[in-house]
């Protein structure tokens, strides 16, 4: 079962065993009340028949005046008693009491029946809860089967288109030797390969490995990979400090392969991209179209321009979540962008 499964399976099961459990509790709340009132209830007809026989071990009887309070009343919460009336006396009532420790007892003894069933309840309610949680999960986790297989036969299919594109560029460097155009195409081809091997990463549950990463130089490996995708935007690198960090180099790859792809596809002809390394910051700037509604480009398949699918910065802002790299943008239209990463919250050594 892969991480978002058991994530949706424990979220799922928590609400259903949750809102059965809190109907439990409410039930066996007022059920303890029910049983309660009506174990006093039956204590006071006892109590009762002891007037006339005044043979019962278990109560306490004495005499009071008539003043102290109500005939064939039941009082008290932690000793009961109640008054009777006695015959040919006008002045006192018989006064009969359950003693306090025999009334918690008996209290406690209901309590724990009750407390029993309630376990038996619980345990009942969480087998049925895991039996509702899969059965509702259960044509989800077949359409992401489904749709995990369909993307793995994609995978596949795309090794021919690969392997030929590899082949062909090999005799292409044969007969015409390396220029910049075999650079291009070289690059592309390991772009695919990159983007290839995190898929299957993440299909088959084998998440990349933190390390330590020289975050200057793969930033800079990132953008000569894309100035060659680009020849007609001027891109730089300015470093001014080393940045040393643990993290997973192939999602950091990726988040910097996005962010330097908008700034190169949305850049003005003749314009530039720089990338500076300072402090423990990676600031990427472009003279591009500009983003008119930061908070909006976050989400999925929104867009301000035709081109694109309108993703890219909604995975850049899951990635740098998951690796815990701040990250804040500041676009004007028409001017350009600019991204500045924050690796100050990643370790400097593996622990």
């Amino acid at each position: 079962m892969k991480r978002y499964e058991k994530e949706s399976l424990l979220k799922n099961f928590f609400v259903f065993f949750s809102l059965l459990e809190i109907l439990l509790v409410l039930l066996f709340t007022e059920l303890y009340r029910t049983e309660r009132r009506e174990y006093r209830q039956a204590l006071f007809q006892t109590m009762q028949v002891c007037s006339y026989t005044l043979e019962c071990e278990q109560f306490g009887f004495d005499f009071v005046p008539k003043e102290s309070g109500k005939p064939n009343t039941l009082y008290g919460e932690e000793e009961l008693y109640s008054y009777f009336r006695i015959p040919k006396s006008d002045k006192f009532y018989i006064k009969i009491s359950y003693p306090k420790k025999s009334l918690q007892a008996d209290m406690q003894k209901i309590f724990s029946g009750l407390l029993v069933k309630f376990v038996l309840a619980t345990l009942l309610l969480l087998l049925l809860a895991l039996f509702f949680t899969f059965y509702s999960l259960r044509p989800i986790r077949k359409a992401l089967h489904l749709n995990d297989e369909f993307v793995k036969d994609i995978l596949h299919d795309f090794n021919t288109p690969v392997a030929s594109m590899v082949l062909n560029l090999r005799m292409f460097k044969k007969e015409c030797g390396e220029n910049v155009y075999a650079q291009r195409i070289s690059h592309s081809i390991d772009t695919l390969l990159f983007l290839q091997n995190n898929l299957k990463n993440f299909l088959y549950h084998s998440p990349a490995q933190s390390r330590e990463v020289d975050i200057a130089l793969l930033a800079r490996e990132r953008m000569e990979l894309m100035a060659n995708a680009y020849p007609r935007i001027d891109f730089s690198f300015v470093q001014e400090d080393a940045l040393l960090k643990v993290t997973q180099p192939e999602l950091l790859a990726r988040i910097f392969d996005n962010i330097l792809s908008n700034a190169a596809k949305y850049n003005r002809s003749g314009g530039s991209v720089e990338v500076k390394v300072s402090g423990e910051t990676v600031a990427v700037k472009d003279t591009g179209k500009g983003i008119e509604n930061v908070d909006k480009a976050m989400q999925r398949y929104y867009k301000e321009q035709e081109r694109g699918l309108g993703i890219g910065l909604h995975i850049v802002k899951k990635l740098v979540t998951e690796l815990g790299i701040g990250m804040q943008i500041a676009s004007q239209k028409d001017k350009g962008t600019t991204v500045v990463f924050d690796f100050r919250n990643l370790p400097e050594k593996r622990a």
